[in-house]
């Protein structure tokens, strides 16, 4: 018997993820192009760029043409040193992300101390930081944040790829208890596409057997995508039509399969997963 599969409205590229591998594409077509860190998280469209010949660099000593700043941004380091070197570069920070960094300057010169809620690791929180200047914390658990006294005057912002929920718990418990705080800001910068794709993923959860998540397991919003999914029933991440395979018992006994995508995975990934999906019949 076929499969019923039902395929989320929003997949595919967002719009900073599009914006941001069409620029560079274009660049490529008159200079040779060299990516600092890997310009979104998926391998697949990193391999695609690299048949293009834009090359990923982990080090500004290796760039011998044009660089782009991934859509994850960069620390203020970056520029300085790109300037430094004479080196021309495009910068396709996402404009979610931009508008993040600037909300970070801004509490930073206003004398605040700031937290970011995010993965200190990540690309994105290390801009965040950088911009927020020595007074600044990033974390996913409220836990020694502070290191010692709290400060008085306290501002919030997240990585855009968090969901409201998991903001306000860590708000819930950071702010408590309250009194101990005399001047509180908190700049919402979640990303609303990944809001909306995380609410047509839960849905698609709740009316489907098994939900299939196209997306890398370095995106930050293709694992919450997941996450998200599998507290209403059942997902896994998928980031190449060779997992589908009559092996996975799980979804071989699903009549009905939810297919979503994290915001940098490609249509033709996506149509890849759905056939692979559909020969299982």
């Amino acid at each position: 018997m076929a499969k019923s599969i039902k395929k989320a409205t929003e997949v595919g590229f967002c719009p900073g993820v599009r914006k941001a591998i069409e620029s560079t594409k274009r660049a490529a077509q008159s200079s040779p192009v060299f990516t600092l860190g890997r310009l979104v998280h998926n391998d697949a469209v990193v391999g695609e760029l690299e048949s293009m010949g834009i090359k990923v660099i982990h080090s500004l000593e290796e760039a011998h043409g044009l660089v782009a700043i991934s859509a994850h941004g960069a620390p203020s380091q970056v520029y300085d040193e790109l300037k430094r070197r004479g080196l021309k570069f495009i910068d396709t920070t996402c404009p979610i992300v931009r508008k993040a960094q600037r909300k970070a300057s801004q509490f930073a010169s206003e004398g605040y101390f700031v937290i970011v809620y995010g993965d200190p690791n990540h690309t994105e929180v290390k801009g965040l930081i950088d911009r927020a200047g020595p007074n600044a914390r990033a974390g996913l658990s409220v836990s020694g944040i502070f290191e010692g006294r709290a400060p008085k005057r306290l501002a919030i912002l997240s990585q855009t790829t968090r969901l409201p929920h998991e903001v306000q718990a860590f708000l819930s418990e950071l702010l408590t208890p309250l009194d101990r705080f005399e001047d509180i800001r908190v700049a919402v910068t979640v990303c609303p596409h990944v809001v909306r794709r995380v609410r047509e993923a839960v849905s698609l959860a709740s009316t489907t057997d098994f939900v299939v998540v196209v997306g890398d397991p370095q995106s930050s919003n293709s694992n919450r995508l997941v996450e998200s999914c599998n507290q209403v029933g059942h997902a896994r991440l998928v980031w190449s039509p060779h997992m589908i395979d009559r092996e996975w018992q799980e979804l071989k006994a699903a009549k009905t399969v939810g297919v979503t995508s994290g915001t940098s995975s490609p249509y033709w990934l996506i149509d890849e997963v759905v056939e692979a999906i559909e020969r299982l019949a």
